[in-house]
């Protein structure tokens, strides 16, 4: 469960009045906070002293230079003091970094009104815009009773004065940028970050749900969306390249998601904006090829089989020889011609006189040659109609005993946590994010690839217009059944509370389903679909009547029994002549 985390900072200089105490108790109330006195010795006493006697929720007391920081509690009320005289920078930029997303209110008091106590102010307002703080008000002891202050950012830095009982004393909603720049940095990382040129147009379009979820921000806070550099369509960043880039080039948002592993991430993420799964991409099995089929029906078992039942008939027809005082040759012991005639449904002539024992005998090795052919025709025929599919991998295990290894593409850079992937024990291929979108969205069937379940939706979309599938998605091999993706900041940003707000809100409109739904338009719109079918691209298929190559084991059986026979015809000569 994601906690909102509110807090109130207040910086008092000397003095103050029950107004002060009044706002404290307001705010502190309305989001039910705990209390932070930073310095009380430097808190006027006043209001401190009616605070601590009928406190309206827990306080707690600490001084400027305490590590102690609002992390461990949900909301936090935090009221430090200074005097005019006694401005610690050094200290107070450590405290507005602990506290940054906290809300803060400055108190600045002094005995007359003059012009430094309201530069004392500005100067604290500028601390936290340089900072980035965002919620900020502050309050003069001389005129507290009428008017307190925020900044305004945009176009230009500018404090501004408010009467008193002006109400949200924050400002709440999408603040306006009236026209200035977002500056954003596009990953490109299909589908959720498309740049493309649009054809009746000429202009420039960011879509994929990312990209429209970045429009649509820019809209809220009506500004204009502008790149750092020029970007170039179809160069995707790694998630390290876009960290980098963002920090040196200054972008506002790096509009790209990346998954949340680590602890350490989650001070400068958003709200979650998928929940998705990662799992392994497999080919479909391909058929086998026609010409491998007799090897299917040639198998050694099937030859083992056949040459079983010839030996045993061959001994049995010797054997029947023998009871009719006849000689048996040798060569019928082991390969008997009769028996593998009737075998293969051939005619044969008889060899023993005619009795009803004989005739028994060749009623079995007719009955055995005409069951044979069938099946063997049967089978035949089924297999050339409907031929069998490959070994089908679907998990890690499986892959690793494929005939034909397939390689995992992966970009290293991707995995925070590179060991669990290499773990795997798979044959891998580390690629650039490019090179890993290219071959992935064209669907190379000579690889396995990860990929999240959005990323799926559409492949399998793009799949229904070929003849059959070519990829399944695999729950078997995953590498993470939950994973949290959201975006990943620069440090102290503005936009974090605003890019949060927009997708929650997003979800709970059914926004973010709409672009969901429309990543497959996006992707070809931008002309980033092959529409071309990857089995014939990769293993052309060929026409329904059988080619001379289908034959090519056929052809090689024939040679291979027919150099035999060759070599059994010389040795033959060679004993008569000997």
């Amino acid at each position: 469960m994601w906690t909102l985390r509110i807090g109130i900072i207040l910086l008092v200089i000397q003095e103050s009045s029950a107004t002060t105490g009044n706002i404290v108790r307001e705010l502190a109330q309305a989001s039910r906070s705990t209390i932070f006195i930073v310095r009380s010795d430097q808190c006027p006493q006043t209001w401190l002293q009616q605070l601590l006697v009928a406190p309206p929720v827990p306080v707690i007391l600490q001084s400027l230079s305490n590590e102690t920081t609002g992390k461990p509690f949900s909301r936090v009320l935090c009221l430090v003091c200074f005097r005019e005289n006694d401005f610690a920078e050094e200290q107070l930029v450590s405290l507005l970094h602990n506290f940054r997303r906290e809300r803060i209110v400055f108190y600045v008091a002094s005995r007359q009104f003059n012009s430094t106590s309201l530069d004392l102010l500005r100067v604290l307002m500028r601390l936290c815009y340089r900072l980035q703080v965002v919620h900020v008000i502050g309050l003069l002891a001389e005129d507290e009773e009428h008017h307190y202050y925020r900044y305004q950012p945009y176009p230009d830095f500018k404090v501004e004065q408010h009467p008193i009982q002006r109400r949200p004393l924050y400002i709440e909603h999408y603040p306006n940028m009236q026209r200035q720049p977002l500056t954003i940095l596009p990953d490109q990382k299909y589908p959720r970050t498309i740049i493309y040129t649009d054809w009746r147009t000429g202009s420039e379009v960011l879509a994929g749900s990312v990209g429209r979820f970045v429009r649509t921000l820019a809209w809220k806070l009506n500004a204009t969306l502008q790149y750092p550099v020029q970007v170039r369509p179809g160069h995707s960043l790694s998630t390290h390249e876009m960290m980098i880039m963002a920090k040196a080039l200054h972008v506002d948002i790096p509009a790209g998601i990346v998954s949340i592993d680590l602890s350490e991430q989650l001070p400068h993420m958003s709200y979650p904006f998928e929940l998705s799964r990662i799992c392994l991409m497999i080919p479909i099995a391909l058929p086998i090829p026609i010409r491998d089929i007799y090897l299917v029906l040639c198998s050694v078992q099937h030859l083992l089989i056949a040459l079983a039942i010839t030996v045993g008939i061959g001994w049995l027809l010797s054997l029947h020889k023998h009871l009719n005082g006849q000689t048996p040759s040798a060569v019928d012991l082991v390969l008997n011609d009769v028996a593998m005639r009737g075998l293969l449904g051939q005619s044969f002539g008889r060899i023993v006189k005619r009795r009803l024992s004989s005739s028994w005998i060749y009623l079995m090795l007719g009955f055995l040659g005409l069951n044979f052919s069938s099946i063997h025709e049967a089978a035949l025929g089924t297999l050339l109609t409907q031929p069998p599919k490959h070994f089908q991998p679907r998990s890690f295990e499986d892959l690793q005993h494929v005939r034909t290894p397939l390689p995992l593409v992966v970009d290293v850079s991707d995995f925070s946590n590179f060991s669990k992937v290499s773990a795997l024990s798979l044959p891998m291929l580390a690629v650039n994010v490019s090179e890993l979108n290219h071959l992935r969205d064209n669907l190379n069937m000579s690889h396995v690839y990860f990929a999240s379940r959005l990323k799926w939706t559409l492949l399998s979309a793009q799949q229904k217009y070929f003849p059959q599938e070519v990829f399944l998605y695999s729950d078997d091999a995953c590498i993470s059944t939950l994973t949290l993706m959201a975006f990943q900041l620069p440090k102290n940003s503005w936009f974090e509370e605003h890019i949060s707000r927009l997708t929650m809100d997003a979800r709970a409109t059914g926004l973010f389903q709409h672009w969901i739904d429309m990543h497959f338009y996006d992707m070809a719109a931008a002309g980033l679909i092959s529409f071309r079918d990857p089995v014939d691209r990769m293993f052309p298929r060929s026409g329904g009547a059988l080619q001379l190559r289908d034959l090519q084991w056929i052809w090689f059986g024939y040679a291979v029994l027919l150099g035999f026979a060759l070599a059994a015809f010389g040795v033959e000569v060679i004993s008569k002549r000997a």
